[in-house]
């Protein structure tokens, strides 16, 4: 069987009630959920006249997250980063946000209060002729080379277009070059990346008038903030593997080095032995808090950039569930900021990016715990913030500890978050290549007790597309699972209950070769090569 649907979804068949306001169950309801969070903050910019661009959002960082989303849904993924990538700086460094010129992000000078000002430095600021928009870099970010290696890697995974990739695989590394040599962005004593003192990965300092100016000051007390760190490992190593793809090997061997010593660093300094310190501070300044124990929103990101082992991992998700427990709250432990400062910027514990709950640190824990033997775990999140959505009617960006929507920013981004750990984790579809040629997909309905569910994704840009059916009954302790894309290889990881006993597993209804594989306490039944229309049944006592 396939599908007569096109496009992408992930449909359950656990929906005990159906009309618009008895909605029980959100799983089925969740990945049109985030669809529309995504769609309400895409639109199109005419750049020129002649340069149409869609963004989602207009900040290449916030594009690049919301795009672990968006291409299944999306054709068009390429003209915005292809309009950054186009005017890298010569220095190396990417502009990350295109905004008319009366708009402050723009980089263009502007008046408040009676006197000029400008949110970046000139270098950072771009006016190209016969464009009412400007690009601009907020000077104090170190995060968005790597962030373009992220979007790089997808835009490839879900175009396959090489030629594409050869042009722009240059300019991101020239972009990784640019954060470890530049002396704004490396400290040389540390051999990390440092920034001015914000929020995590946020775009504002504690002074005053950190709204207006975002430039870097000489004053401004510099540190070492570990998701600046952690996200650049993570490029490394897509890029090693991008050139690998090239068949350039050297170049691949350098980066993997590379990142093998950057890791040792990044341990040594910020790994407090249970999850990454907020910052290191270069010019100590005192807050109010210890920030060797302050547990800031990139741990959450962290769990899936392929740098913590798995007693690590453990040991980060250990950190969320505690708040929770500590809170007692139903969302509590998605906090942005554990213990948030007494004040920062004149936002008190529990405002914005200090002590807010976040729904992008739902998602990204909750991959996390899909991939670390949590299964149930990563289940009850989705279905949290699944209940959430269903009551409010939407996704906030951030909630106050009440569970109010606190805005703040774009819904995109939660979105697309909540859908990612969705896809990847729920479902379990991960593309190992690029258009689907070889993929893993493991399955954990079962954590769901989910009757049935029907995935499909497909990359929007160029029709490739996953797509496979998988059913359960519990009484009679079986589960089934059919492929219906087409692949050049695919691998089954099947979850199965945690009261399975003795596994058996069938191919079209002959006894077949399987081998277990254990994640912590989840278990899967994993089968190699699996072909479409062929059905595998595992049955277990």
């Amino acid at each position: 069987m396939f599908s007569r649907i096109e496009g992408s979804f992930i449909a359950t068949a656990n929906i005990p009630d159906a009309a618009t306001a008895f909605h029980g169950e959100p799983l089925s309801l969740l990945f049109g959920m985030c669809a529309g969070a995504m769609e309400f903050n895409n639109r199109v910019f005419l750049y020129r006249h002649d340069e149409p661009v869609r963004v989602n959002l207009n900040w290449i960082r916030d594009y690049i997250l919301t795009l672990k989303g968006f291409r299944y849904t999306e054709r068009d993924i390429r003209s915005f980063p292809d309009l950054l990538l186009e005017r890298q700086h010569e220095k190396g460094f990417f502009y990350e946000i295109v905004a008319p010129l009366t708009d402050m992000h723009s980089g263009a000078p502007f008046r408040h209060d009676g006197r000029e000002y400008r949110i970046t430095s000139e270098e950072c600021a771009l006016r190209e002729p016969g464009s009412r928009f400007g690009l601009c870099r907020l000077e104090l970010e170190a995060d968005i080379e790597y962030l373009m290696a992220e979007g790089v890697h997808m835009i490839w995974q879900a175009t396959g277009d090489d030629e594409w990739l050869q042009r722009n695989l240059p300019r991101v590394e020239k972009g990784l070059r640019y954060i470890m040599t530049d002396p704004l962005r490396w400290d040389a004593e540390h051999q990390l990346a440092k920034r001015p003192r914000t929020l995590d990965t946020w775009d504002f300092l504690d002074r005053e008038d950190s709204s207006w100016d975002r430039a870097v000051r000489p004053d401004d007390p510099m540190g070492i903030f570990h998701g600046d760190n952690t996200g650049l490992y993570n490029a490394k190593l897509l890029l090693a593997k991008l050139y690998r793809h090239l068949n350039d090997e050297a170049a691949a061997a350098r980066h993997e080095e590379e990142a093998a010593a950057l890791r040792e660093r990044i341990m040594k300094h910020l790994w407090n032995g249970s999850f990454f310190r907020h910052f290191l501070p270069l010019d100590p300044v005192n807050y109010g808090v210890d920030e060797t124990c302050q547990m800031s929103l990139s741990n959450a990101y962290a769990l899936n950039r392929n740098i913590l082992n798995f007693d690590e991992r453990r040991s980060v998700i250990d950190a969320y569930r505690a708040m929770r427990e500590k809170y007692r709250g139903e969302l509590d432990d998605f906090r942005n900021l554990e213990p948030p400062y007494p004040c920062f910027k004149g936002m008190k514990p529990g405002a914005y990016v200090n002590g807010a709950i976040a729904p992008f640190v739902a998602g990204q824990l909750a991959l996390g715990a899909f991939e670390t033997g949590m299964e149930e775990y990563g289940v009850d999140i989705l279905k949290r913030m699944g209940r959430k959505m269903l009551r409010d009617g939407k996704i906030a960006f951030l909630y106050d500890w009440e569970g109010r929507d606190i805005g703040g920013g774009p819904r995109c981004w939660c979105g697309a978050e909540i859908m990612h750990a969705e896809c990847a984790g729920l479902a379990g579809v991960v593309d190992n290549d690029r258009l689907f040629r070889d993929v893993t997909l493991s399955p954990r309905f079962a954590a769901a007790r989910e009757p049935e569910a029907h995935v499909r994704l497909e990359y929007a840009a160029s029709g490739a597309a996953a797509e496979y059916h998988f059913t359960a009954d519990y009484d009679k302790k079986q589960l089934g699972f059919e492929l219906l894309s087409r692949h050049d290889h695919a691998k089954l990881r099947l979850f199965v209950p945690e009261e399975a006993g003795e596994l058996r597993v069938s191919r079209n209804g002959e006894p077949a070769d399987f081998r277990e594989e254990r994640v912590g306490a989840g278990r899967y039944a994993v089968v190699d090569a699996v072909i479409p229309q062929e059905r595998v049944e595992i049955t277990y006592a």
